[in-house]
């Protein structure tokens, strides 16, 4: 393995565990060997892309890491970088995509794209849905504790339609699959006839989650399909959510198959 590729492993070690790292930790992690980890950490040191605790010897992001770090925050937000993706969602689909974020227990549409297929949905900017009863509200449910969404929610789940949740099990149940898989589906619940594909990504910046994802006709959706553009949305969230330092993220990249 190059020294470069050690070296970006390193760096998603660091991310991942979210600390300081040693030696060992590389030996342990990444299965290299002794010999190899000390010299890449030595190297990174070096040029300023690790820097090394004196007391603790354990290495951190140097100069040079924390300099772009703080370039590419200054520059960029997770709102611009959640409007990117959305816009490179709907080019590849060509479905009519949103950015929704949770208002109490409602989820609010603030975004939409409309794609260029024959068959599209509009919802426009404005428009709320009970946030159980939809993939957009699901998916930021799901970056809450169990706990919080019983709180936000009560014990009213009589809005939604299809196959929506109707119980408070029922609804636990699917926020933690949406956990697992990273994505959230929905067909016809709150709008009739109309599926959506959703993910989110959290902003540990401003404390905001965002939810972006795909609207398209339920009867158009196969399981082939299903799963193909639930994996599209869930990798666009991943990617966006790992550049802002989402915890979620970084730990479900670092888990991923």
């Amino acid at each position: 393995m190059s020294t470069l590729a050690n070296a970006m492993d390193v760096l998603k070690l660091i991310a991942r565990l979210r600390r300081d790292i040693t030696v060992t930790d590389v030996v342990t992690e990444l299965g290299l060997p002794k010999s190899s980890a000390s010299r890449t950490l030595s190297m990174m040191a070096g040029y300023g892309f690790l820097d090394r605790d004196a007391a603790t010897r354990a290495y951190r992001p140097g100069g040079v890491i924390m300099e772009a770090s703080y370039h590419f925050r200054a520059s960029r937000n997770a709102a611009s970088l959640v409007e990117e993706a959305l816009d490179a969602l709907v080019a590849e689909t060509r479905f009519t995509g949103y950015i929704n974020v949770l208002d109490g227990a409602d989820t609010l549409v603030i975004q939409m794209r409309a794609g260029a297929g024959a068959l599209q949905i509009y919802t426009p900017p404005g428009s709320r849905a009970p946030a159980y009863s939809s993939a957009m509200g699901r998916a930021l449910l799901a970056r809450q504790g169990d706990a919080e969404v019983t709180a936000l929610l009560g014990g009213r789940l009589d809005q939604g339609r299809g196959d929506a949740p109707r119980t408070r099990k029922d609804l636990l149940a699917r926020l933690a699959v949406i956990r697992e898989t990273g994505w959230a589906l929905s067909r016809g619940e709150y709008v009739t006839n109309v599926a959506g594909i959703s993910s989110a990504v959290f902003d540990p910046a401003t404390r905001q989650a965002y939810a972006f994802g795909i609207a398209l006709p339920a009867e158009l959706l196969s399981d082939a399909l299903v799963e193909r553009f639930g994996a599209i949305v869930r990798d666009a969230a991943a990617s966006v959510g790992k550049r802002v330092g989402d915890p979620y993220w970084l730990a479900f990249g670092a888990s991923a198959p």
